[in-house]
């Protein structure tokens, strides 16, 4: 394993895991002692974090786009963070919307016994925007 390519490695799973919606697979990147908290919400453990994805199906579709990758290891502790633009779809009024959110996860990641998984990783939301698609404000 090379620990350097970890973030990245994970970061690009997890969206791949919430956008084609196999919440399940988040235990191959998560620790059973996973916690995730934001604005209005909070998972004690990686079950509760992939139950609560489940808010997701509201939306007809969601595309994560990675940014940014900041952070360090201390031994087999990776302390960092991930920029992130996050849409959610969704039809309201016969009229089809996209809600963007810009995020900064600030996470860890703990190598075990050779294999390296997310800890925590905590959404810091910087900014939404929700619209109509097409141009209309």
């Amino acid at each position: 394993m090379d620990k350097n390519n970890e973030p990245w490695r994970l970061a690009n799973e997890y969206v791949r895991i919430v956008d084609d919606r196999n919440f399940e697979e988040a235990e191959d990147i998560m620790w059973p002692d996973f916690t995730q908290h934001g604005p209005g919400f909070g998972a004690e453990s990686r079950q509760v974090f992939i139950d609560n994805l489940e808010f997701l199906r509201q939306y007809s579709r969601t595309f994560h786009l990675i940014g940014s990758q900041f952070g360090e290891w201390d031994g087999d502790r990776y302390s960092g963070e991930t920029y992130c633009i996050a849409s959610h779809f969704y039809v309201k009024d016969d009229v089809e919307h996209k809600m963007d959110m810009g995020i900064r996860y600030q996470e860890t990641i703990e190598v075990r016994e050779g294999v390296a998984k997310y800890l925590k990783r905590d959404l810091n939301v910087v900014w939404t925007e929700d619209r109509p698609l097409g141009g209309e404000s």
